[in-house]
C-alpha cells in the first residue's frame, strides 16, 4: 500500500525506515534548508550535502556550520566524473540570486509551469556516487535524498557499487520533461522496483496536480 503525505511531513514517514544513526546522501541541497531538518531528524546520523552552485554551497556552509554531523561538498552527483554545464536558475523577481531549480539538464516544459528563468550556465565539478565514496573512503550508505531536477535517475544508474547498501531513497520525480532527457516518473519507478525497491510512500495524490513531485522507496526485505 502506498501513502500520500504532505511535503512538510516526509521525514515522519521515513524515519521509522531507518536507524537512529543513518548515513545520508543529500544531492541538491541548495541552502541547506533540508540540510538542517535531516540533522535534526537524525543527530546521530551523518549527512553528506552536495550542492555545485558556489553561491548556493556558500549558503549551505554558512547554514550548517554549527552541524558536526555534516559535510559539505561542492559538487554535483552525476553519470560521470568530471565537469558539466549546469544550468543555472533565478526566480523573476530575485535575478541575480540563484535558486533551487538550477540543474544539469536543459531546461524544457518547465518554462511553461513556474515563473523560473535559466539566465546563463557555469561549469561544474562533477562526480559520481561510486567514485565520490571511493575518494572519501565511505564504506556505507543508507538513506539517499535526491532533488536533482531530472537527474535522479542518471546517478542511480552510475552507482552499481553503493546502491546496493542503500536501504531508502526520497526522490523527486518528474510527470512532464520538465529538462531535457528527463525520465518520467513510471521509469524511474520501474528501474528502482528492477533494482528491488518498492514504492511505499509519495507526496503526490496523481499526476495532474503538478509538474513534479516526490516518492518514497524501501529496500525489499
Amino acid at each position: 500500500m502506498i501513502t500520500v503525505f504532505k511535503s512538510h511531513q516526509a521525514l515522519d514517514y521515513i524515519k521509522p525506515h531507518l536507524s537512529s544513526s543513518p548515513i545520508i546522501i543529500e544531492a541538491g541541497a541548495f541552502d541547506g534548508r533540508d540540510t538542517q531538518k535531516l540533522a535534526a531528524t537524525w543527530p546521530q546520523g551523518i549527512i553528506h550535502a552536495f550542492e555545485p552552485v558556489p553561491e548556493l554551497f556558500a549558503l549551505l556552509q554558512k547554514n550548517t556550520a554549527h552541524l558536526p554531523n555534516v559535510h559539505c561538498y561542492q559538487l554535483a552527483l552525476s553519470d560521470k566524473t568530471g565537469s558539466a554545464t549546469f544550468y543555472v536558475s533565478e526566480k523573476i523577481k530575485k535575478q541575480g540570486m540563484p535558486t533551487q531549480a538550477g540543474s544539469l539538464h536543459k531546461p524544457k516544459e518547465r518554462l511553461l509551469w513556474s515563473p523560473i528563468i535559466f539566465p546563463h550556465t557555469i561549469m561544474v565539478p562533477t562526480i559520481t556516487l561510486d567514485a565520490w565514496a571511493d575518494r572519501y573512503h565511505i564504506d556505507s550508505v543508507d538513506f539517499l535524498w535526491l532533488d536533482m531536477q531530472g537527474h535522479e535517475l542518471n546517478v542511480l544508474q552510475a552507482a552499481p557499487l553503493v546502491l546496493p547498501m542503500v536501504s531508502v531513497i526520497y526522490t523527486e520525480v518528474g510527470f512532464i520533461e520538465a529538462y531535457e532527457r528527463q525520465q518520467p516518473y513510471e521509469v524511474v519507478k520501474e528501474w528502482l522496483e528492477s533494482n528491488h525497491f518498492t514504492e511505499v510512500g509519495r507526496n503526490f495524490e496523481n499526476q495532474q496536480q503538478w509538474f513534479f513531485g516526490n516518492m518514497l522507496l524501501v529496500r525489499n526485505t
